[in-house]
């Protein structure tokens, strides 16, 4: 009893902060929590049957391996025929670990593997805090860390990544390195080889783990390099340095290490090199994901903590840090990194810059309180106190600037879900869906079981870029070549011509969309949704790729908000439109001719009024059960489209299609007819 009472005498203020490192994670864990009770209490939006809702596409891909994974499919030369369409692709040969957490998870909740999924979120977001708090303990700061995890935890650059409904691996992607981290910071030369070794052991199976989590074993190389520049500055012998990086290679995984130099050359050709195949340059399918843009550096810090005046101080924290311990702050320079990147590179790894801003704001603040108590003889603990408590108080008086209070959207609506097992409950099991939105693939294996031409992982590129075309293209003719044309040979067969034999761009086009043999396909179906309206500017860059030229020249729908109809005259925000001279009257522009207005109900043109003009765009009023639910302006290239026609207006050729489906807007599908 008495050296449990000395240990805590001895380590009060040690004891303080970790608590409040506990507390920090409370709070990070609650408020995914309530996010998670809020979507069961309001079940109708986010509940269809036995599927609950995910705010990530990605999500899906991971339900669906767990799936695979206790139904005995995964395995080493299995065929997924539901990814990939026609050919299918390979079943992953071991389960990732996200996967492996959604299983257990599972039977928690009765079976129910959304919901096991949904309640790692809580669970797993937080964790970082504690290699954080362990980390920057070692340098004199472990309060900092209290600031650290709220600022890292609801930065919106984080938060949004890890709130409720995304089970993906963002939500471990900063604990994981953070504890490789806090491995290697202890190895020094005054330690015993035994000691360095087992730091060594640790940093390599938080690797391994890590990548049985992200599947990117590029970061062994990026923290191998780091690891002995932080050796070498400390004095560590040659012969430990190699000791200690045998044993750090071998416990990370010799398979994964083989796979690091591919690791880094594919992240290196997805983000700084563009996408071809043999000498066919495609769209840069980066720019078309949210996460993967640029938004400038004054956005890109807002996106770290709203408040300006705290991220300015953060990194004046963090650079104090930078110089006064250069050498301790080494193994977590590849996080810093990252971080710092993503102010002229990607928005997605903002996230890491985050909690370095909060840790930068409570060094100051730990500095400060330090000062203070040093003038007035403060206990330890007394100080670390008044650190921790202006901490809470500067965290929770700005938290508006976070997103705390953020309740997101799923990412695949309630009547969209909806629509989805309706579909599969109308058409033959694993029947083909081909669609022009490549993030509806992982949705639609895992929910509906259909079989997918393009998804999250198979995007971009020959896929998504002739996909495109086809829905872009102003003959449905083009749609049946190119759908019978990989109904007979497939994407590899024309990817193996390209490589093969320097095909070039437009014999490559020639080849596909003039193929001449009859569609044979036999459960191949076409899906349009809502959703795909407000994307269509993305899925119009690849379907009007030029190869000769490199860019683009996308579609976008006008939206127009009316709110009145008198004398046959629309009456909207910012102008009007006069149905009797076929005109629209802007406040401050000129007149601007309409060729036509079509009244569109329960998708089908039900009216229609042609002006006679060579000139001009068309007026498409959007309605269900008539009921007004859209105006859109659109010009004559996007008119003519293949989506438009055979989506919005209904005109799909009966030669070649057939409707299935029609819960318009929601979604439509049409199925290609066999023989034609």
């Amino acid at each position: 009893m008495n050296l449990l009472h000395s240990f805590f005498l001895k380590n009060r203020t040690s004891i303080l902060i970790f608590i409040s490192v506990l507390a920090v994670y409370g709070v990070s864990a609650y408020r995914r929590q309530v996010g998670y009770w809020y979507w069961m209490e309001h079940s109708r939006d986010y509940v269809v049957d036995h599927v609950t809702a995910m705010s990530t596409q990605d999500a899906y891909h991971w339900l669906k391996m767990a799936r695979d994974m206790d139904e005995g499919r995964l395995g080493k030369g299995r065929l997924d025929h539901l990814q990939g369409y026609p050919e299918g692709e390979e079943y992953v040969e071991n389960p990732s670990l996200l996967a492996v957490l959604i299983s257990l998870s599972k039977n928690f909740t009765g079976g129910d593997y959304y919901r096991g999924a949904l309640l790692l979120v809580p669970v797993l977001a937080g964790l970082f805090v504690f290699p954080l708090f362990a980390y920057f303990r070692r340098l004199g700061f472990g309060a900092s860390a209290v600031l650290g995890g709220l600022v890292g935890s609801f930065s919106h650059a984080y938060y949004d990544r890890t709130i409720t409904g995304r089970p993906d691996t963002d939500l471990l992607n900063t604990f994981f390195p953070l504890l490789v981290s806090s491995f290697i910071l202890p190895m020094n030369r005054t330690r015993t080889p035994r000691a360095n070794l087992c730091f060594a052991l640790g940093a390599g199976l938080s690797m391994y783990l890590f990548n049985w989590w992200y599947q990117q074993p590029g970061f062994i190389l990026a923290y191998l390099v780091i690891m002995v520049a932080y050796l070498l500055l400390g004095r560590v012998s040659w012969r430990q340095i190699a000791a200690i990086i045998l044993v750090f290679l071998l416990a990370s995984g010799p398979g994964n290490v083989l796979q690091s130099t591919g690791s880094l050359r594919q992240f290196w050709l997805g983000y700084f090199s563009p996408s071809s195949t043999g000498h066919i340059v495609w769209p840069d399918a980066m720019a078309s994901i949210t996460e993967a843009q640029h938004q400038g550096i004054l956005a890109t810090l807002k996106l770290m903590y709203g408040f300006l005046p705290v991220v300015f101080a953060g990194l004046t924290g963090l650079a104090y840090l930078a110089f006064r311990q250069f050498r301790q702050m080494i193994p977590i320079a590849p996080l810093v990194f990252l971080g710092l990147w993503s102010l002229v590179g990607q928005i997605r790894f903002a996230m890491y810059l985050a909690l370095f801003i909060g840790i930068g704001v409570g060094v100051l603040i730990e500095l400060l309180c330090r000062y203070i108590g040093k003038k007035r003889n403060l206990q330890p603990q007394f100080v670390s106190l008044a650190s921790i408590s202006l901490m809470f108080a500067l965290f929770f008086s700005t938290i508006a600037y976070t997103g705390f209070s953020l309740n997101i959207q799923p990412t695949i609506s309630a009547p969209m879900t909806r629509a989805f097992l309706d579909i599969k409950g109308l058409v033959p099991k694993h029947s083909a869906m081909f669609t022009p939105l490549w993030g509806y693939g992982y949705p639609l294996m895992e929910i509906g079981e259909f079989a997918t031409y393009h998804d999250g992982s198979l995007h971009g590129g020959i896929r998504t870029t002739l996909i495109s075309k086809a829905v872009t293209s102003p003959k449905q003719s083009d749609m049946v070549s190119m759908l019978s044309y990989l109904e007979d040979k497939g994407f590899d067969s024309l990817t193996n011509q390209i490589t093969d034999n320097n095909l070039p761009a437009n014999r490559m086009m020639k080849l596909v969309f003039d193929y001449p043999g009859n569609f044979r396909g036999e459960n191949v179906y076409v899906l349009y949704s809502e959703t795909m309206i407000e994307k269509f500017g993305s899925i119009s860059k690849y379907g009007t790729w030029d190869f000769a030229k490199g860019k683009s020249d996308p579609m976008r729908y006008q939206n127009m908000t009316c709110f009145s109809l008198i004398d046959n005259v629309l009456t909207c925000r910012g102008g009007k439109v006069d149905l009797n001279r076929g005109v629209i009257l802007g406040d401050e522009s000129p007149e601007v001719p309409l060729k036509a207005v079509l009244f569109v109900n329960n998708g089908y043109v039900v009216d229609e009024k042609d002006y006679g003009s060579d000139q001009g765009l068309y007026l498409q009023i959007l309605e269900k059960d008539n009921k007004v639910i859209r105006t859109q302006v659109v010009d004559d290239r996007l008119f003519r489209t293949n989506f438009n026609q055979q989506y919005l207006l209904g005109n799909y050729d009966r030669r070649y299609f057939e409707e299935v489906y029609n819960n318009f807007p929601v979604a439509r599908v049409l199925k290609v007819k066999s023989g034609h």
